[in-house]
């Protein structure tokens, strides 16, 4: 079924019409600003004790409430609804909302809402059954139980109005009215029981390695009688006659002041977390959550530094480093997440087209010196030092391999030989030169103005020159450059003809970043050939077929074996000529950290739009 191994793996820049729809995470570029009323002063001056009421652009704070600063506003709560779908929203959902799985600081799947593993059944048709058990005590913000009638509302609200297969799948999705980005995995589910009050299953026409992402969030009845309904009440997370809609999370939804603030508090009620970060089991040790929207990184450090707010979370910019990280007060708690920078060939072109050439560059790049000049000032000794040698796996997956190892360090003559041996001869300027291809020139280009993608570019350029390779940057301001560059229309064409249509001169170095998650089979729909999200014309029908006996494998080491194996594809020159697409260079943390003068305990939050800042808020704490 064509996307259906598409639902969190996307560009971690939102990409206009192209994916916009789809894009999973916050946005570096153009995000949308949040309105202030310039009439109130920024806060300025340091704060109280944390047990005194801190005034804060003219509200008040409780005691006892965390104050979280962020530059994005959400734009509505319902995060599946595409035209909503920014990682902030689900950052803060983290806190009000339990699902049937909850992603680890690891970035592995864990049974949160479940009392054990759930167990697939193959069945003799192809299908198969999964059968699952809630925890016992589980219970809403309302005093309600949270039963297995929970999860079959859930479900019926996902499928209302669909227009159903002869198998009772929903098809392409035609006819739901509950608004959602994608129903990839939520395709194949044929029915589902409820045998109890705890125990239920759910069948599917075919295996889908990624079923744990689904049911991610179970909703309450009282969300709304139908799926139209539900839609309005997660909007403004209230229900039509103004209640805060029911939480199975540690937070209750408080008010949301638009273009200010937004806060939660405590939910008394709440049944315990069993994520494996967290280290308090009960209910939250603080309040409340208050949520500070701040348009400029300069305002959020400004908050942090008067310690009218605690807690940042927020895309990486180097004047972080040299504000709050030299903050003695202030704890840097970045950890590894899914993300991953890279470098993507334009295999059209008629240098990289060459296997010798890509080589050559992977033995040029020292993702050692980077990480050490550019990420480790920045984020402390967070990332492995030797970067990322996989496109599947995480270095914090426990089955991550590094296929890159090869190339590891500045190989200069390594270099010179590969180029060398491909027909190329040093020039008097110090550059190669090819007798057809002419001069070893090459572009990159990445979102303009973020700086340390930027500084990223220049020091990698600096790595080509003594290797003879030339690197010239080619950017554009934002995520302008997506469409200008490797998803115009134009290359994207070029990429699924092999050149034969569009335009395969605008671009040959991509650098930005894929985002994944726990399950990494997404990650295939970026190389498969013919694809849309496949901007490289990179066509191979072996990579494409294991691809799908990978995404089939009901057992998990195999899998993720399978997987590891698919990378080689991708970042080696193992499986043929026509791999090494792709150099990985570094997971891409967000920058996330904590005051901790005032703080004795902070939840260290994965960067991924299925934890966030607040996935484990029951461990914040003040002193």
């Amino acid at each position: 079924m064509p996307g259906s191994r598409v639902r969190r793996l996307r560009l971690a820049l939102c990409i206009s019409a192209l994916l916009a729809a789809a894009c999973t995470r916050a946005s570096e570029g153009a995000e949308p600003s949040t309105t202030v009323d310039p009439s109130i002063p920024s806060p300025s001056g340091q704060s109280e004790a944390s047990s005194t009421t801190l005034p804060l652009r003219g509200f008040d704070v409780a005691p006892n409430t965390l104050v979280w600063v962020h530059d994005v506003e959400p734009t509505s709560l319902h995060y599946d609804d595409p035209e909503h779908r920014l990682a902030v929203t689900s950052w803060i959902r983290r806190a009000l909302l339990e699902g049937l799985y909850g992603v680890s600081g690891a970035t592995e799947f864990y049974p949160e809402l479940l009392a054990e593993e759930g167990q697939v059944v193959p069945e003799a048709d192809g299908s198969v059954t999964i059968n699952l058990k809630l925890r016992e005590g589980l219970r809403w913000s309302n005093g309600d139980p949270l039963t297995s009638a929970d999860v079959e509302y859930t479900w019926n609200i996902w499928r209302e109005g669909c227009s159903l297969d002869p198998d009772g799948t929903i098809g392409d999705g035609s006819g739901c009215v509950y608004r959602a980005a994608g129903r990839a995995g939520w395709d194949l589910i044929r029915s589902l029981t409820v045998t109890s009050e705890t125990e239920f299953s759910f069948s599917m026409a075919s295996f889908y390695a990624g079923w744990r992402e689904l049911f991610d969030e179970i909703y309450h009845p009282s969300f709304g009688g139908d799926a139209a309904e539900v839609n309005a009440s997660l909007n403004e997370w209230r229900t039509a006659d103004g209640t805060p809609l029911a939480s199975s999370g540690p937070m209750i939804f408080g008010e949301w002041k638009h273009g200010f603030h937004l806060s939660l508090v405590r939910n008394d009620d709440y049944h315990g977390s069993v994520s494996p970060d967290a280290r308090n089991r009960g209910v939250a040790a603080v309040d409340g959550v208050f949520i500070r929207f701040l348009p400029t990184v300069e305002e959020e450090i400004q908050a942090i530094e008067s310690g009218q707010g605690q807690v940042i979370m927020t895309q990486p910019q180097l004047m972080l480093a040299e504000r709050l990280k030299a903050d003695k007060d202030f704890t840097v708690a970045s950890a590894a997440g899914p993300i991953y920078e890279h470098w993507g060939f334009n295999l059209l072109n008629t240098h990289l087209s060459d296997p010798k050439v890509r080589e050559a560059i992977a033995f040029a790049v020292d993702k050692t010196a980077l990480v050490k000049q550019l990420y480790e000032p920045l984020f402390g000794p967070v990332l492995p030092e030797a970067g990322l040698g996989n496109t599947y796996w995480m270095t914090d997956q426990r089955v991550y391999e590094d296929h890159q190892i090869g190339y590891a360090g500045a190989q200069v003559e390594q270099a010179k030989v590969a180029l060398e041996a491909a027909g190329y001869v040093l020039g008097d300027d110090g550059v190669y030169v090819h007798p057809d291809r002419g001069r070893l020139s090459l572009r990159i280009g990445t979102t303009g103005g973020n700086e340390l993608r930027e500084l990223q570019q220049e020091i990698f350029a600096k790595q080509m020159k003594p290797a003879g390779i030339e690197i010239v940057i080619d950017n554009v301001a934002g995520d302008e450059y997506f469409l200008a560059q490797p998803f115009n229309p134009d290359a994207l064409l070029a990429s699924v003809t092999l050149g034969d249509q569009g335009d395969a001169g605008l671009w040959d170095i991509a650098q930005f970043a894929w985002a994944g998650g726990p399950w990494p089979g997404a990650n295939s729909e970026n190389y498969l050939t013919g694809r849309s999200s496949n901007p490289y014309g990179f066509a191979n029908p072996a990579f494409d077929t294991q691809a799908a006996a990978c995404d089939a494998m009901l057992d998990n080491l195999q899998r993720a074996g399978c997987y590891n194996d698919l990378d080689r594809f991708l970042t080696t020159l193992e499986k043929g000529p026509d791999g090494l697409v792709v150099i990985p260079i570094t997971q891409k943390p967000s920058f996330y950290g904590y005051d901790s003068s005032v703080l004795s305990g902070a939840g260290i939050a994965s960067d991924a739009d299925a934890a966030g800042p607040l996935a484990n808020v029951v461990d914040f704490s003040f002193k």
